[in-house]
């Protein structure tokens, strides 16, 4: 599991080098965030989903998974706006902070390590962890970030219509129903094609890591430990929010596994998904950035004391 830590850190530091020599400038920083996220990612998504085997009470823990996570997503997104409210976050970095505090990397880190301590039904469920958190991300978070925008229009059934499109032509949110689709018709899709879009979709970690690095160079590394709104936000991130879980899920009749892997996937550090959405929207993109790496480090000693925990009680 550290090896994962070691990779990532190896990964951000390239990105921070190549921006600190100029190979990597404003504009190939942005080109390259918009190539992940509405590219390379809906592949990743399409080649992860599509390929579950879809079947008997594969399909009911999955969608119990599905609908577990996502429920608890939006209680996050709750938890973490009354959180920024009640400690007066600032207002520039409110919307980008409880964006970092309610979505975790459970993709990257989060199936390695279910895969590790939980087998090969700990990835597939966490699979499903996953999906509901892209959900998230590309409803609630996607507005989120507009909040401080003062062009955001106001609500009328044409806005809403609008809206409504752009979301569900939204290349993740397609990536899901084509990968959900995908794996209920029983692995139709040729070879070269899964393969493709495994190469394809490989590429988007190590790049968002990049992407991450290039964004931290131009700031005072100094800060990631010392800003208050990043050192809480990391805390919640981390601990509350995790320990929540739990009394969310405790007495849930479901499978123990489901629990575990439901807690287990809000436990890892902020999602680098956070950084390049906000540099796209032109909100904090630096802030979401430092939240990423102090919980990054710090989940070195939490992640595994959180699985400690889980197999304690579930």
């Amino acid at each position: 599991m550290y090896a994962k830590y070691f990779v990532l850190f190896a990964i951000l530091f390239t990105g921070w080098f190549l921006r600190k020599i100029n190979f990597i400038d404003d504009k190939m920083n942005h080109s390259m965030n918009k190539l992940i996220v509405y590219f390379a990612y809906p592949c990743l998504i399409v080649h992860n989903i599509g390929n579950v085997d879809m079947t008997g009470k594969v399909v009911l823990d999955f969608l119990i998974t599905f609908v577990i996570s996502l429920v608890c997503f939006f209680l996050y997104g709750l938890i973490a706006f009354g959180y920024a409210k009640a400690r007066k976050f600032p207002a520039d970095v409110s919307n980008v902070a409880e964006f970092a505090m309610s979505t975790p990397n459970n993709g990257f880190m989060g199936f390695p390590v279910s895969l590790i301590f939980f087998g090969e039904k700990g990835l597939f469920l966490m699979l499903a962890h996953n999906a509901a958190m892209n959900f998230f991300i590309f409803t609630y978070c996607t507005n989120l970030l507009q909040r401080n925008n003062p062009e955001k229009k106001k609500p009328t059934l044409r806005n809403v219509t609008r809206a409504t499109c752009k979301f569900l032509l939204n290349p993740n949110i397609l990536a899901l129903f084509i990968g959900f689709a995908l794996s209920l018709l029983g692995g139709i899709l040729p070879d070269v094609v899964d393969e493709y879009l495994l190469y394809i979709g490989n590429v988007s970690t190590p790049m968002a890591m990049i992407f991450i690095g290039s964004s931290l160079a131009t700031s005072d590394m100094r800060k990631v430990f010392t800003t208050r709104v990043v050192i809480e936000s990391s805390i919640v991130k981390l601990l509350i929010m995790p320990a929540i879980t739990i009394g969310l899920v405790f007495f849930l009749p479901v499978d123990p596994l489901i629990k575990s892997i439901v807690v287990l996937g809000i436990a890892f550090p902020t999602a680098a998904t956070v950084s390049m959405l906000a540099e796209q929207e032109n909100q904090s993109a630096l802030t979401a950035s430092m939240i990423l790496v102090l919980s990054t480090i710090a989940s070195i000693a939490t992640v595994p004391g959180t699985i400690s925990v889980l197999n304690m009680i579930f």
